[in-house]
């Protein structure tokens, strides 16, 4: 299994520069015409969609599974450092796959909850709003399938959303 989001990634940001250069063309324009009450009033909006952008956290997502080891690659799109953060571990063991979802549903986080030597262990979640929300709600579903069956401690775990 290999899932990557680099589609909808490069989309996004094409639209989104795009929509950032023409917001600068019409904020220049109203500079220029002297209409400072609308050229403030459009400022703030498009410092209120910038802090949505942030908030919402647009993330590359590169999920596979190699030699029954599980391989999650993920980068914040829009940062200054764009490296690569990245974990690893044996699907075995895997015991929850849980979504946390934020403003509205707009923002969802996925959290890998682990089996180790001294109980469980969660990895820091990676965001999943760059996806479409059918394809997020399939990538959660599949990734929940690799959870093995049949373990005593899976009953121990509180069901996620």
């Amino acid at each position: 299994m290999v899932f990557s989001n680099s589609k909808e990634v490069k989309k996004l940001r094409r639209a989104l520069m795009i929509i950032a250069a023409c917001c600068f063309l019409i904020m220049a324009v109203l500079g220029f015409l002297a209409l400072f009450t609308l050229l403030v009033i459009f400022g703030t909006l498009f410092i209120m969609a910038v802090m949505q952008i942030a908030l919402l956290n647009f993330q590359y997502v590169k999920i596979s599974v190699e030699k029954n080891r599980l391989i999650v690659r993920y980068y914040s799109i829009f940062s200054f450092e764009r490296s690569f953060q990245t974990f690893d571990f044996p699907v075995m063991q895997l015991r929850q796959v849980a979504v946390n979802k934020y403003f509205l549903g707009l923002k969802w986080d996925i959290r890998f909850t682990i089996k180790v030597q001294k109980g469980l262990a969660d990895y820091p979640p990676i965001s999943l709003s760059a996806l479409p929300v059918s394809k997020r709600a399939r990538l959660v579903e599949t990734l929940k399938t690799l959870i093995p069956k049949n373990q005593g401690w899976n009953k121990m775990i509180p069901p996620n959303n």
